[in-house]
Protein backbone atom coordinates (compact mmCIF):
# COMPACT_ATOMS: atom_id res chain seq x y z
CA UNK A 1 0.00 0.00 0.00
CA UNK A 2 1.49 3.31 -1.02
CA UNK A 3 0.96 6.14 1.45
CA UNK A 4 2.67 8.63 -0.85
CA UNK A 5 5.27 8.53 -3.65
CA UNK A 6 8.12 8.10 -1.17
CA UNK A 7 6.62 5.76 1.43
CA UNK A 8 4.97 2.37 1.58
CA UNK A 9 3.04 0.79 4.44
CA UNK A 10 2.15 -2.84 4.88
CA UNK A 11 -0.89 -3.14 7.12
CA UNK A 12 -1.67 -5.97 9.52
CA UNK A 13 -4.86 -5.91 11.52
CA UNK A 14 -7.01 -7.64 14.09
CA UNK A 15 -8.59 -9.80 11.38
CA UNK A 16 -5.15 -11.13 10.38
CA UNK A 17 -4.41 -12.06 14.00
CA UNK A 18 -7.84 -13.68 14.44
CA UNK A 19 -7.32 -15.75 11.29
CA UNK A 20 -3.94 -17.00 12.47
CA UNK A 21 -5.22 -17.69 15.99
CA UNK A 22 -8.13 -19.70 14.58
CA UNK A 23 -5.66 -21.91 12.71
CA UNK A 24 -4.13 -22.68 16.11
CA UNK A 25 -7.54 -23.39 17.64
CA UNK A 26 -7.79 -20.13 19.56
CA UNK A 27 -10.57 -17.60 19.63
CA UNK A 28 -9.14 -14.21 20.58
CA UNK A 29 -11.00 -11.04 21.43
CA UNK A 30 -10.24 -7.80 19.63
CA UNK A 31 -8.41 -6.62 22.75
CA UNK A 32 -6.24 -9.76 22.73
CA UNK A 33 -5.55 -9.34 19.02
CA UNK A 34 -4.48 -5.77 19.68
CA UNK A 35 -2.06 -7.11 22.32
CA UNK A 36 -0.54 -9.36 19.64
CA UNK A 37 -0.21 -6.44 17.22
CA UNK A 38 1.35 -4.29 19.94
CA UNK A 39 3.88 -7.04 20.71
CA UNK A 40 4.71 -7.27 16.98
CA UNK A 41 5.29 -3.52 16.87
CA UNK A 42 7.30 -3.35 20.10
CA UNK A 43 9.52 -6.30 19.15
CA UNK A 44 9.80 -5.49 15.45
CA UNK A 45 13.08 -6.53 13.84
CA UNK A 46 13.56 -4.88 10.47
CA UNK A 47 15.74 -7.77 9.31
CA UNK A 48 12.83 -10.18 9.81
CA UNK A 49 9.84 -7.97 9.07
CA UNK A 50 6.37 -9.15 9.98
CA UNK A 51 5.06 -12.48 8.74
CA UNK A 52 2.59 -15.20 9.66
CA UNK A 53 5.44 -16.89 11.55
CA UNK A 54 6.03 -13.75 13.63
CA UNK A 55 2.30 -13.49 14.39
CA UNK A 56 2.37 -17.17 15.42
CA UNK A 57 5.30 -16.51 17.73
CA UNK A 58 3.50 -13.72 19.57
CA UNK A 59 0.24 -15.69 19.71
CA UNK A 60 2.10 -18.59 21.32
CA UNK A 61 4.04 -16.39 23.73
CA UNK A 62 0.98 -14.46 24.90
CA UNK A 63 -1.79 -17.05 24.64
CA UNK A 64 -0.11 -20.41 23.99
CA UNK A 65 -1.31 -21.78 27.31
CA UNK A 66 -4.85 -21.82 25.82
CA UNK A 67 -3.94 -23.81 22.70
CA UNK A 68 -5.76 -27.14 22.76
CA UNK A 69 -8.00 -26.05 25.62
CA UNK A 70 -10.62 -24.18 23.58
CA UNK A 71 -13.24 -25.25 21.10
CA UNK A 72 -12.55 -23.67 17.72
Amino acid sequence: MWTDKDTIAILWGVEDVQTQATIRGLKLTKKECRQILEACLNCHDATLGLSWDILDHHIIVLFGDRIGKEAA
